[in-house]
C-alpha cells in the first residue's frame, strides 16, 4: 500500500522536472602553469555558448577539490536544453572552436554529469552571480522511491531554515552521468566568504536546526554524503 501511495508522488515530481532549469557540468584539470589559458579558453567557449542563447558559469573550485575548474552550461528547462544543444551542434564557429582547442589542449576533462533543479520556479539565470561563494554538498538517499522522498522533504526543512538564516539555497537531482544517478546536491548560495563564516555561525546557534538534524540521525532512511566542496563563481555569461 505505501509503494501505490507513493506512485502518484513520484510521476508529479519528474513531470515538473522536465520544466525545471538544467544544468550540464564540465569539470576540468588545468594542465602546469596553464591555469591562465585554461580561463581563456573557457572565456572563450562561454561567449559562443552565450550568443547562442545558453547561460554559461565558469567556477573556480577551492576547499574539497583539487583547485580545479567547472564549466557550467545552464538551461532554463528540458525544451531549451534539447534545442539549444541541437543548435551548438549546428555551430560552425562552435564547431571550429573545437577543432582547434583539440590541437592545443592546455588541460584534462575530468568528468561530466547533468542535473536538474528541483524548484520549477527556478529559471537558469538565477544561478550564481559572479564573486558569490557556494558550498556544495552531494548526497546518496536511502535505497527506493520513499528514501529519495524523504531526502527531498528533508531538503525542503533545511532550505526554510538556511534562507530563514541568510543563505540562499538550491536543490538539484542528477540526471545523467558515470555514477550517482540516484544523488542530490545541496547548494549553499552567498555573497562572500566573509557572509559565509556569518550564516554558519548563526546556523550553529539555531535550535530548528539542532532538532532538524536530530531527527535526520534518528530517521530510517539514513543518507550518505558523498562530497562536499566551495566553489567562486569567477565568471558568468
Amino acid at each position: 500500500m505505501k509503494l501505490i501511495k507513493i506512485m502518484p508522488l513520484v510521476f508529479m515530481f519528474f513531470a515538473n522536472l522536465a520544466n525545471s532549469e538544467v544544468l550540464e557540468i564540465y569539470s576540468w584539470k588545468a594542465s602546469p602553469g596553464k591555469a591562465n589559458d585554461m580561463m581563456e579558453r573557457m572565456q572563450a567557449a562561454a561567449k559562443i555558448h552565450s550568443d547562442l542563447g545558453i547561460g554559461v558559469t565558469i567556477s573556480s573550485l577551492g576547499l574539497g577539490t583539487a583547485l580545479d575548474f567547472d564549466y557550467v552550461l545552464r538551461y532554463d528547462d528540458q525544451e531549451s536544453w534539447g534545442r539549444l544543444k541541437d543548435a551548438t551542434a549546428a555551430s560552425n564557429e562552435w564547431n571550429g572552436f573545437l577543432q582547434e582547442v583539440s590541437d592545443k589542449p592546455v588541460g584534462e576533462l575530468l568528468g561530466t554529469f547533468s542535473m536538474i533543479n528541483h524548484d520549477a520556479r527556478n529559471m537558469a539565470d538565477n544561478f550564481t552571480k559572479t564573486g558569490q561563494v557556494s558550498r556544495v554538498f552531494r548526497w546518496e538517499p536511502a535505497p527506493g522511491a520513499e528514501g529519495a522522498a524523504s531526502l527531498r522533504q528533508r531538503f525542503a526543512i533545511s532550505k526554510s531554515i538556511h534562507e530563514n538564516l541568510g543563505a540562499r539555497i538550491e536543490t538539484y537531482q542528477v540526471s545523467e552521468g558515470i555514477e550517482g544517478l540516484r544523488d542530490m546536491f545541496y547548494i549553499m548560495i552567498f555573497d562572500s566568504h566573509t557572509h559565509m563564516s556569518e550564516v554558519f555561525a548563526a546556523i550553529g546557534q539555531s535550535s530548528e536546526w539542532q532538532m532538524h538534524q536530530n531527527a535526520g540521525a534518528n530517521s530510517k532512511y539514513q543518507t550518505t554524503l558523498k562530497r562536499r566542496l566551495i566553489f567562486t563563481t569567477a565568471a558568468n555569461y
